[in-house]
């Protein structure tokens, strides 16, 4: 096979890069070079094949050899392949110094024989990059090899503005064939991180592995992500961006040895850290389409809602102006897209505040043009998050509607513990305590129903869910002496609540057979409802007291077969991790020596 070597330079050094050429010629080694670069230009799909085919690597380092990004690319591609066969040293070649540290440095009556020796075998195997252009240059080469090199976690520290998202991303971007399994890179900005962190991983893991989180804890929906990873089987760069200065930043690592997790922060975490220098923000002359981008929350926005944001002030040049504005810098596009396939784009938080301070925020419009978003269904969660930021940024006559919608979509979506937020947020004490009900977290429900006065439904409702809380908890209430009624003011999914609320208030005070009775009662009506038995809506609850109730009134067979059909539905979800899913492996675990109840502890959903 014929031996090739990749020769790499920066576009002011050509000179010196012919003078390489012609002595590694003369050894009778063909040369490929990237010509005709320009500092910022795109890879392209000759070069990319030509990197990926060269036997060795031979890199021109003058002083300016690492600004280019194109020259970041190559290196990094070229290095991260050598890696898989071994020493890089033996295949990447730097005639000069190199700065990286794992490359090999030769002066120039040395690089023939270097090439020589490193003509072994191809440097191959590295991932398709889809990535053709830069999406945003910001150097710092000699940081992201330490990124690179330094053990997981690591944090990027920095100042606000010191460009540590940015690094971040670039990083994700040029080492991207380090990761099989990808990137993922989850913004962490704004208030309520874990329930809107959960929500991020629920997203991931629908779109990645197909499996819906339903209503697990955050702590079990972080392992559940972190088991599919190391399932799946290949390394995953996952980036943490914001995490908030005295924040536990190891409860949001994902415990999987094929998760590489970068965080970015503003203070020391414990974690191994690269920290960056503070730089400069150039003035920005604000217009209308930096005004609306800068009432929205910090987190990356799909660019068609500065198109909508534009329309109103400017008209018919709107669109001119966006195109102008998307051109010119300010505001940059990130590596990823929302979950239509938008391209997503961020403005620098220094600017974005620099931006209100001279011109305002555009934040009642923002709010109107998020109104619009969210009234779709099919909405994507990080417009969810832009409105709720928006919305508390303007008066309540304009905010609260819009959060009400928010958490609507949250709902449908079963983001519950974000959803939760929001409820909270507006004081919606009933729909904050029904979500705490549903999700099985007694203390939150305590919280809420001790705030609702009000009429007789009002209070006959908190009276019900206070109670509901405590036989949740298995701690000791005042009997609620209307269990037994049934209001013809409550809703079909309240009745249904009710009365399996009802089932396990029987059960806990030793009403076995009466209990038993009521829930085979439901259970056929669940069924005709859902047909397929399903680790979402009522069957399952439904189901684990059941199981209960053969238990305590004397068929195990019984219980045990309804126990491990519970157990079946979650776990083909993979969701065994889910507190129904712990509870049916208790209950076959009290029959059975040979089931072992894993050690998992319920945290509340909302904690």
């Amino acid at each position: 096979m014929t031996k090739r070597v990749y020769l790499s330079s920066a576009p002011d050094d050509r000179a010196a890069a012919d003078e390489v050429e012609a002595v590694v010629r003369a050894c009778g080694f063909p040369v490929t070079r990237g010509r005709d670069l320009t500092p910022f230009g795109g890879v392209t799909d000759p070069q990319r094949q030509a990197v990926d085919e060269a036997t060795v690597f031979l890199a021109v380092a003058t002083p300016g050899y690492l600004e280019p990004h194109v020259c970041q690319w190559e290196f990094t591609r070229a290095v991260l392949a050598a890696q898989r066969l071994g020493d890089p040293g033996r295949r990447i070649i730097a005639v000069g110094s190199e700065p990286t540290g794992v490359a090999t440095a030769v002066s120039l009556d040395q690089a023939a024989e270097a090439v020589a020796a490193g003509c072994a075998e191809p440097l191959g195997g590295a991932a398709v990059e889809s990535l053709c252009r830069p999406r945003r240059f910001v150097g710092r080469y000699s940081e992201l090899w330490r990124v690179h090199t330094s053990p997981s976690p690591t944090a990027v520290v920095g100042s606000p503005g010191s460009g540590k998202s940015a690094l971040a991303e670039q990083y994700g971007v040029l080492f991207r064939t380090a990761y099989p399994g990808g990137v993922e890179s989850i913004s962490l900005a704004g208030a309520d991180l874990l329930a809107w962190y959960a929500a991020d991983l629920r997203a991931i893991a629908r779109r990645r592995f197909g499996v819906d989180l339903a209503d697990l804890g955050f702590d079990d929906a972080r392992d559940t992500v972190a088991d599919l990873c190391t399932a799946a089987g290949q390394d995953v760069c996952w980036i943490l961006d914001g995490v908030p200065p005295g924040f536990p930043a190891e409860r949001l690592v994902l415990p999987s040895p094929r998760v590489r997790t970068l965080l970015t922060t503003t203070s020391s975490s414990g974690f191994a850290q690269v920290g960056l220098a503070e730089r400069c923000v150039e003035p920005v002359e604000p217009n209308p389409v930096l005004a609306f981008a800068a009432a929205l929350d910090s987190i990356p926005f799909p660019g068609d809602l500065l198109a909508e944001g534009a329309a109103s002030p400017l008209g018919s040049r709107a669109p001119m102006v966006v195109a102008e504005v998307l051109d010119g810098g300010v505001l940059h596009p990130v590596d990823q897209t929302d979950s239509a396939g938008r391209q997503l784009w961020r403005l620098h938080p220094g600017a974005a505040a620099e931006i209100r301070r001279t011109a305002g925020a555009a934040a009642e419009r923002a709010a109107v043009v998020l109104g619009r978003a969210v009234a779709d269904p099919s909405v994507d969660l990080t417009v969810l998050r832009h409105a709720v930021h928006v919305a508390k940024s303007v008066p309540a006559r304009t905010g609260e509607p819009l959060l009400r919608v928010v958490a609507e979509r949250l709902e449908e979506r079963g983001d519950t513990a974000a959803a939760y937020t929001v409820r909270s947020s507006l004081g919606d004490n009933l729909a904050a305590a029904r979500l705490a009900l549903a999700a099985g977290d007694a203390t939150a429900v305590l919280q809420h129903a001790a705030l609702l006065n009000g009429d007789s439904v009002t209070e006959h409702r908190a009276r019900y869910l206070t109670a509901a809380a405590h036989d949740l908890a298995n701690t000791s209430c005042p009997v609620f002496d209307e269990w037994e009624v049934e209001p013809v003011w409550a809703t079909e999914s309240e009745r249904f609540s009710m009365a399996l609320t009802r089932v396990r208030a029987l059960r806990r005070r030793g009403h076995y057979r009466p209990a038993r009775e009521l829930v085979e009662e439901l259970i056929p009506r669940i069924e005709r409802t859902s047909p397929t038995p399903s680790h979402k809506g009522e069957w399952p609850v439904a189901a684990i007291e059941h199981a209960h109730l053969l238990s305590l009134t004397g068929y195990v067979d019984a219980a045990c077969a309804q126990a491990s059909e519970v157990l079946s539905v979650f776990e083909t979800a993979r969701l065994s991790r889910h507190r129904l899913a712990q509870e049916a492996r208790r209950i076959l675990a009290t029959h059975d020596p040979d089931v072992q109840p894993k050690r998992w502890s319920f945290r509340g959903i909302f904690h």
